[in-house]
């Protein structure tokens, strides 16, 4: 008898193409990643990975392709290296830093006096915000995925540590597939492809060069009206 979150909507990920799911808080995005994450079963419709339905698949399995960066990271008290192998244990140092390197993550841990080996305090405490974000990403790219979803990753950072997080996708595209749930205008500007999402309904979808030049697109509204 509630309220439908989601509500007849259709939306495309392709594959190695960055996809960006906008809108404002209670919209409805974060609930479409947990769908796709199989965290949620549902009533009507389908979610289909390459033509097949998702729980046809071993979620297990699936989930261990994805890479997965929240807007509260949750880091352990343990060293950075002990961070980054949890998500990768197999991993090797040259894994670790290639890693690092991509989050834009290696410059500040070189500058740390144990390096990999420092200790991080409960949740991370010894770090800055956009270093933990940084670390988090790190430890979502050490597993290789071909699926990165960034669930309002940058949305709490200074403008300098968003933008470090910014070239880290940008540098990844067209490598893997990559989700942005966001709600800042430079996140999503180099995506291949945006939906607008409002009362868990898209209310319109396109790439940011068509949305923002269409004077009826709200997206375009929002840009003018710097409300987004």
């Amino acid at each position: 008898g509630r309220k439908l979150v989601i509500n007849n909507i259709n939306i495309e990920i392709e594959s190695n193409k960055t996809t960006a799911i906008i809108g404002n808080s209670g919209a409805g995005k974060t609930t479409i990643v947990d769908l796709m994450l199989g965290l949620y079963t549902y009533d009507k419709g389908e979610i289909l990975i390459d033509g097949k339905e998702i729980y046809t698949y071993n979620l297990n399995s699936f989930r261990n392709r994805i890479g997965y960066v929240p807007q509260d990271p949750q880091l352990f008290s343990w060293s950075i290296r002990e961070n980054l192998l949890w998500a990768s244990p197999e991993s090797n140092e040259a894994d670790i830093w290639d890693a690092c390197r991509i989050a834009n993550a290696e410059k500040f841990i070189k500058e740390l006096p144990n390096g990999l080996d420092t200790q991080l305090g409960d949740r991370g405490t010894r770090l800055s915000g956009g270093q933990k974000q940084r670390l988090a990403l790190a430890r979502a790219l050490i597993r290789k995925p071909e699926l990165l979803i960034l669930d309002e990753a940058t949305s709490s950072l200074d403008s300098e540590s968003e933008s470090l997080i910014r070239k880290s996708i940008d540098s990844l595209s067209g490598t893997m597939t990559i989700v942005l749930i966001a709600h800042r205008l430079s996140t999503i500007r180099n995506s291949d492809y945006i939906y607008l999402v409002e009362d868990g309904k898209v209310i319109e979808s396109g790439t940011y060069h068509q949305l923002s030049n269409n004077l009826n697109s709200k997206l375009s509204f929002m840009i003018k009206s710097q409300t987004f």
